[in-house]
């Protein structure tokens, strides 16, 4: 479990496997980043948890900042520094 976070002014792009459990890391704490390691437990907030039906490649948000979590919606792109 890292005392630093793992946000980044940048998306990530990953590829989840169809049918395939996934929880999105939303502490930024997660030594599995984007994937949750259970570091909320410490740290706060909660996974988000989804399923895709078939095979995907995901831009998923690394800033924290995204207003479509696991989504990147450009955000970092307005943010000076990683997250706060």
């Amino acid at each position: 479990m890292s005392e630093t976070t793992n946000f980044q002014n940048a998306p990530f792009n990953v590829t989840i496997e169809a049918n395939k459990k996934f929880a999105y890391c939303t502490c930024g704490h997660s030594d599995t980043f984007p994937s949750c390691d259970g570091s909320h437990k410490t740290y706060g907030g909660k996974p988000i948890k989804f399923t895709l039906e078939r095979k995907q490649e995901l831009t998923l948000c690394r800033c924290g900042h995204s207003k479509n979590l696991p989504h990147c919606d450009g955000s970092h792109s307005s943010q000076k520094d990683s997250h706060a």
